[in-house]
């Protein structure tokens, strides 16, 4: 409402975009980082893929030497017996796996699919198995829908879904709706933006999300943009933060799909709201890279999640609800759902110059859709581990 197109003060066309910043920052910290980062020594995948996505998202190219550096790195954490590593000579993590794979998603081609190995993967992710449908993280970690997410995206993409590998699962995200309407890590545990994006996309995986509460789940999730900034906070009574452009945003997408709602209706949040606070508040406009808020300094994390949610509000990415597939039993059914997602050109709104369009993101997946394509494509050409879920 302050802006200049409802009378105010504020003018938010000439907001715009410091890509050519950003990509250095990215490509700076690709070449090396201070000894102060070794404190993310386990989250090495993340990394590579928190860098090699913030420069896909802003249409920047991955030349074929940092590809095969990326391809050469990733591998490097794949334990043998199964899953990927936050690091060299550490537990395989779910965390790191799911990193790791998505990263080798954008590095992309048929050398970097074929490295990883499915059956192992499948015997690994069924040992974090545990009978209330959860997972836990790596051999005696913890447990929570982060992990869920984690293995469903991994299974999903790689199509070594299984009857036994989702059994359980929507009963125990359903447990972790609060009273509130939002989701937490696990049941009884306070409502968070992160947990719940985790939660509503690991549902739509597998096709689940109407075991949710979702108009108490919405009324939450509104809330959790802030009158003042635009942006988003991730839990009650907190503070914005840049990060949550995609926890929340990117939930906002796949409520959308959930409630049935067109493109019409448009989304449950105000979309230039949220790319004003990024645009006019996440961007280091001296270094480059995307922070948390003012008075805060840019990393990789805010960097990749800021131009997620950046990107989710300006495209409208949704399904179609009357020609979505609501088949649920069958390994290819999540192939096809997830591929049903598509971008509604003419409902576009891009905050500030044109050239501050970036590319549109798949919001269950976290990556553009070519490459998410491609390997999804590659994937399903290979056998199933099962015929049916």
């Amino acid at each position: 409402p302050g802006t200049a197109q409802h009378g105010g003060i504020f003018d938010d066309t000439s907001l715009r975009l410091h890509r050519t910043k950003h990509e250095q920052f990215v490509r700076d910290a690709m070449h090396g980082l201070s000894s102060g980062f070794s404190v993310l020594d386990a989250s090495q995948p993340w990394l590579a893929f928190w860098s090699l996505n913030s420069l896909d998202i802003m249409g920047r190219t991955i030349d074929s030497a940092t590809r095969t550096r990326a391809l050469q790195t990733v591998l490097r954490f794949q334990d043998p017996r199964g899953g990927f590593c936050g690091g060299q000579h550490q537990l395989p993590h779910l965390a790191g796996t799911y990193a790791s794979v998505m990263a080798l998603v954008l590095v992309g081609g048929d050398d970097a699919f074929a490295s990883i190995n499915r059956e192992r993967m499948y015997e690994w992710l069924m040992t974090m198995k545990r009978e209330d449908g959860a997972f836990a993280v790596h051999e005696g970690g913890e447990v929570d829908v982060r992990g869920v997410y984690c293995v469903l995206v991994v299974a999903s993409l790689l199509n070594i879904m299984t009857a036994e590998l989702v059994s359980g699962v929507a009963e125990f995200v359903a447990r972790c709706q609060t009273c509130e309407g939002g989701l937490g890590p696990y049941p009884g545990v306070e409502a968070h933006g992160g947990y719940t994006l985790c939660a509503l996309a690991a549902l739509e995986i597998i096709g689940s999300t109407h075991v949710l509460d979702l108009k108490r789940l919405a009324r939450w999730m509104s809330a959790r943009q802030m009158a003042f900034e635009g942006g988003f906070s991730g839990r009650t009574n907190k503070l914005v933060d840049g990060c949550y452009s995609y926890w929340v945003g990117g939930a906002f997408s796949i409520l959308q799909r959930a409630l049935s709602r067109t493109p019409q209706d448009d989304l449950l949040y105000e979309r230039r709201a949220l790319q004003r606070y990024v645009l006019a508040c996440c961007q280091d406009t001296r270094i480059g890279g995307l922070r948390d808020k003012p008075g805060k300094s840019a990393d990789l994390y805010h960097t990749m999640y800021g131009l997620l949610g950046l990107s989710l509000a300006q495209h409208y990415v949704g399904v179609d609800p009357q020609t979505r597939i609501s088949d649920t039993t069958s390994v290819y059914s999540v192939p096809a759902r997830m591929m049903q997602w598509d971008v509604v050109a003419s409902a576009a709104d891009v905050v500030g110059v044109s050239s501050n369009v970036v590319k549109p993101v798949h919001p269950v997946y976290g990556v553009s859709l070519v490459p998410l394509a491609k390997c999804i494509k590659y994937f399903y050409a290979l056998p199933p581990l099962a015929p049916s879920l």
